[in-house]
């Protein structure tokens, strides 16, 4: 049975707080109000700036943005993905968040069709790795808290806010009985964040690996997604 959350009146649940020069800062769960505003964040930033995105040109794409779109939807409506929250000119913010789902050795969630031929080339090439080396498998858990998207907005970066939802998965899972978390890391950037935070990484491909499979990525040896896993007990 796909998982479904109890969300009840004690969400959305705050997993990690903190204050840095008296700016105030939250990571919580994604308040159900602000979905549409992490839509548009996680199109805006991820199109472009997203290693596969950006080699596959998706944002010149409007088929592509919509399916990604549409694929996102069933994934944020999980109510397991977490956003971080600040206070600007009194108001509180969304400035970053982790599309996270709880998916069962086998599952195929978000059951959703892959449209747009720069989309089909992102997301094969995520799912390439998977193919080698299955999470659930290697970690021994039939549950894990999977992610499709971390993106912190650009005025925001560099203050290791990427590092805090990574952080906050821990929790967020312990909560709902699982006990590891996986995601496909594609930049030299955020693969280096999330081995800073414990992950592991047990699979990889080259671009050149992603181009011999048929996709459309520069034939570069030396340039590498990876599949990278942490496991919480």
């Amino acid at each position: 049975m796909p998982f479904k959350r109890n969300w009840d009146e004690s969400c959305p649940r705050v997993w990690n707080k903190w204050e840095t020069n008296g700016q105030e800062w939250v990571v919580q769960d994604l308040d159900p109000k602000d979905d549409e505003e992490a839509l548009d964040i996680l199109l805006e930033h991820l199109c472009t700036d997203e290693v596969l995105c950006s080699l596959s040109k998706l944002s010149e794409d409007e088929e592509s943005i919509e399916g990604m779109k549409k694929f996102w939807v069933p994934c944020i409506a999980q109510r397991m993905s977490l956003a971080l929250y600040t206070w600007v000119d009194g108001k509180k913010s969304l400035v970053a968040l982790n599309v996270c789902v709880v998916m069962s050795d086998g599952d195929t969630f978000p059951d959703v069709e892959i449209k747009g031929q720069k989309w089909k080339n992102v997301f094969k090439a995520l799912e390439y790795v998977e193919i080698k080396r299955d999470p659930h498998k290697y970690l021994k858990l039939n549950s894990l808290l999977h992610a499709f998207g971390l993106v912190v907005k650009r005025d925001y970066r560099g203050q290791r806010l990427g590092a805090k939802l990574l952080d906050a998965r821990e929790p967020l899972s312990k909560a709902h009985g699982i006990n590891g978390t996986t995601t496909v890391f594609t930049g030299p950037a955020s693969q280096k964040l999330a081995a800073s935070c414990g992950f592991e990484s047990i699979c990889e491909a080259s671009w050149k690996d992603l181009a011999d499979s048929g996709l459309d990525y520069p034939p570069e040896t030396n340039k590498y997604i990876k599949l990278m896993v942490k496991r919480f007990d």
